[in-house]
């Protein structure tokens, strides 16, 4: 069998990655594709996967569909003879297996992702998602007749790495930092994404970072975009020359920093959850609703989940909260995945 799996972000060659290992250890053959795209790439190298890069995210609607179109038509000949393909919906992906007839596996967490969900879901042969997605809303997207092709698992995707994960501080003492730092990480918003329309968030990030450093923490600093890495430098080009602010210029895993870390703050989901699951203090100041962050609180995670506006306010709550070691007892769903992949390709 023949897995085909396109990651698009960090968090999605994760997934492939282990995914990969574990099913390789099956004797299953795997396909890995990626766009050039935020820190994609150098995962999957971190995890010695090999990758094939194709295309780049666009920056509206219609670049976007521009791009995605191109690349779609380029990866038919690099994933020829798949059996099976996975992705956490992926559009240019969908389209070809689709096309080819071949059958799909949609991961998803982000039900707020009206545009990918509405495209790739219906096109599924098999949607898997985390039992703390609301049925109602998952099913918007499902035909009617179709819905016993959604399993739910009782844990998140993050799960999947997480619990794999094994501390190594010379991945941290790469950037300069030195045992006994006190630091704090800050990841910049999805502010590019077809479902982020909240407006402008820079001025919320550049006074959360000038905070974090009147408090005496070091900032590592993780932009997204060249917008905002170059925000970054205009706002604090002193603190970069004294090592007070670090940006990091070469790939390094942000799991490794985050658990050495005091405290993780990003515009997004994904690197808090991983932070508060490894035990660490983190806040999401993403605008919208994550159903995931709600469950990993309640299993016992240091997650805050705030407004952009009350970033700041909620920085002091969240050291408060200490470290509290690995949250266990969540649902690895590889299995799961797998499973569903070979009982589609068979």
């Amino acid at each position: 069998m023949l897995i085909w799996f396109d990651a698009l972000t960090a968090k999605q060659a994760r997934i492939a990655s282990v995914l990969a290992l574990e099913g390789m250890g099956r004797g299953y053959g795997f396909i890995i594709t990626c766009r050039s795209y935020d820190y994609v790439i150098n995962v999957l190298k971190m995890y010695g996967i090999n990758g094939y890069c194709e295309g780049e995210h666009g920056d509206d609607v219609k670049s976007k569909l521009i791009n995605g179109l191109s690349r779609s038509l380029k990866l038919i000949d690099v994933v020829n003879g798949f059996n099976v393909h996975v992705s956490l919906t992926s559009p240019d992906a969908f389209r070809v297996a689709f096309g080819l007839g071949k059958p799909s596996i949609a991961l998803t967490d982000t039900v707020h992702a009206f545009h990918v969900n509405k495209l790739t879901l219906p096109l599924a042969n098999s949607v898997i998602a985390p039992i703390a997605i609301p049925k109602r809303r998952l099913m918007a997207y499902i035909p009617h007749g179709e819905e016993g092709k959604v399993k739910f698992f009782n844990g998140v995707f993050e799960v999947m790495w997480v619990y794999r994960f094994k501390p190594n501080w010379g991945e941290v003492e790469q950037l300069g930092l030195r045992n006994g730092d006190q630091y704090v990480i800050f990841r910049f918003e999805e502010s590019k994404a077809a479902y982020y329309n909240y407006g402008e968030q820079s001025r919320i990030a550049v006074k959360a970072i000038k905070f974090l450093l009147k408090e005496g923490f070091k900032v590592v600093v993780f932009p997204r975009y060249d917008d905002q890495r170059e925000l970054v430098i205009s706002k604090f080009s002193s603190e970069l020359r004294n090592g007070r602010v670090v940006m990091p210029s070469k790939p390094i895993d942000g799991l490794q920093l985050a658990y050495y870390s005091n405290l993780v703050i990003t515009g997004g989901s994904t690197f808090a959850v991983e932070a508060a699951l490894l035990g660490v203090p983190s806040i999401s100041y993403f605008p919208s609703t994550y159903y995931t962050d709600r469950y990993v609180i309640k299993a016992g995670a240091p997650l805050i989940r705030v407004k952009p506006s009350r970033l700041v306010s909620s920085i002091r709550k969240a050291m408060g909260m200490g470290k509290v070691g690995l949250i266990k007892g969540l649902e690895d769903p590889t299995e799961l995945i797998l499973n569903e992949a070979n009982m589609l390709a068979n």
